[in-house]
């Protein structure tokens, strides 16, 4: 997603001259060889935004201009466009187009913390057949042929109608009476997070927040100087006591009082919620006049019978957060929320919105996503691909003496440690360390949150542990 601080990021806008172009595609082959036309593309805008040849705030050609100077498609062009935006490397302008955005260059001589250098890239994509690229190509492919000139940028409102129809009826089933003007589409589940926080909270105020939660979340919310309120998770339950005590330190006014939480495995430990746990929750939040914010991008890697809060509460004071683009691909940032009635008509929704919701390209490329039969295989694939993946890591783990904090219910991340009593005890920083000369992708907890924990764990990716890195890395940790 965009940065969360686009709109001071942009500064006053000045026209891409043609200099930075010159020698483009030539430093295109040679910078990424191999890549196809786009993903060069991508490589050669950020190569000249970090030589300083594209000055933060310029004005970048519209998609028709860039693509008839290199001479290639305006859907080439729109991909790489798009993929830029999700990088933070561009951010748009209803209507105005794109603009380079302004990096803070880091303080001069600062030394990374090893612990931050050791995780530094553990959010890379997963490998190839975890993702499915080829569904978002394809859908490209088929907006670009319907629209040859098309030029992106966001619009008002809550999103393309078409696309809301369709995520609305795939609804109906647990929600009957969802219509399609209470859902709003979104920049990716943090984009979504974004416009809620933007349009309910003030700076200064504070939000609960599950613990252990999203990385990403906690460093938003604090972004947007909002604080966090952390309700520990006890496996599928809510510390409710704790909850309540947390709820006493909440704005008064109701609009602002928020909880975010997850119900299936859109969380840290990929563990569901309990039915008994939702129920409790409910009540929590009726009793504290809470707005919950369901995350839910990962639904499609949950069981079937995982609770949802939006369908238990009739969507009455449920906000649910879901994904088109978490299970598929990082070449789309498409998500969107189903809102209670009531809460459709927020002027300060609609209009960070128009500022922060996704292209209609964006949009159109989802639809076709959805309308694809190839979509439910994939993520049938997807489901027994990561359930393998996650026995396989699970029980190399255990054999190495690390103990998991919980059995994940779905989805590719496993979170594990060495409990009290095991010798030796790594400390973190020298695990992160080992970690990254592995290559292999590892999260401390204290990213996740700072309540007490069993013992010192580590979030594992399991698309990334299927080869000999993870068995070289337990090898190293246990004999160094």
């Amino acid at each position: 997603m965009q940065s969360s601080s686009n709109a001071s990021a942009l500064r006053q806008p000045a026209p891409a001259g043609a200099g930075w172009m010159q020698g483009l595609m030539g430093d295109m082959d040679e910078a990424a060889p191999g890549l196809g036309l786009a993903q060069r593309l991508v490589v050669g805008v950020e190569l000249r935004v970090i030589d300083g040849r594209l000055a933060p705030g310029t004005k970048m050609p519209s998609v028709r201009a860039l693509a008839g100077k290199l001479g290639i498609s305006t859907f080439t062009v729109t991909e790489s466009y798009s993929a830029l935006r999700a990088r933070s490397v561009l951010a748009s302008r209803p209507g105005s187009g794109y603009y380079v955005l302004h990096r803070p260059a880091p303080a001069p001589d600062a030394a990374t913390p090893p612990a931050a250098e050791a995780h530094a890239d553990h959010d890379r994509p997963p490998p190839a057949e975890y993702r499915g690229d080829e569904l978002v190509r394809e859908a490209m492919r088929r907006v670009a042929r319907a629209t040859p000139e098309w030029d992106d940028g966001a619009r008002p409102g809550l999103g393309l109608a078409r696309l809301r129809e369709r995520i609305a009826a795939r609804h109906r089933t647990e929600l009957p009476a969802l219509g399609a003007q209470q859902v709003m589409t979104a920049a990716g589940s943090l984009g979504a997070a974004m416009c809620l926080l933007q349009a309910w909270t003030a700076p200064g105020d504070a939000v609960l927040i599950e613990s252990p939660a999203s990385r990403q979340l906690r460093r938003l919310i604090h972004t947007l100087g909002r604080g966090t309120l952390e309700v520990p998770r006890r496996g599928g339950c809510l510390d409710i006591a704790a909850l309540d005590e947390q709820a006493a330190l909440l704005p008064a006014e109701g609009r602002r009082r928020l909880l975010f939480v997850s119900t299936a495995v859109s969380n840290p430990l990929g563990v569901c919620m309990t039915p008994q746990g939702a129920h409790q929750a409910l009540q929590a939040a009726e009793r504290h006049d809470l707005r919950v914010i369901e995350l839910d991008a990962w639904r499609g890697l949950s069981p079937l019978q995982a609770p949802s809060l939006a369908a238990m509460d009739g969507l009455q004071r449920v906000a649910q957060v879901g994904s088109v683009s978490a299970t598929l691909s990082a070449r789309l940032r498409l998500a969107h929320v189903l809102l209670p009635q009531r809460w459709t008509d927020d002027p300060a929704l609609r209009c960070l919105h128009t500022t922060l919701g996704p292209s209609e390209f964006e949009e159109r490329v989802a639809c076709e996503v959805l309308a694809d039969a190839g979509h439910a295989r994939f993520l049938q694939r997807l489901n027994t691909s990561l359930k393998i993946a996650g026995e396989r890591t699970l029980s190399l783990l255990t054999g190495a003496g690390l103990q998991a904090l919980c059995v994940p219910d779905g989805g590719p991340f496993l979170c594990a440690g060495w409990p009290a009593g095991s010798e030796p005890r790594p400390s973190s920083d020298a695990v992160l360390l080992e970690a990254r000369k592995q290559g292999l992708p590892l999260t401390a907890a204290a990213d996740f949150c700072t309540t007490p924990q069993p013992f010192a764990w580590f979030r594992f990716n399991v698309t990334q542990c299927g080869d000999e890195r993870l068995v070289r890395f337990l090898a190293r940790i246990k004999h160094p």
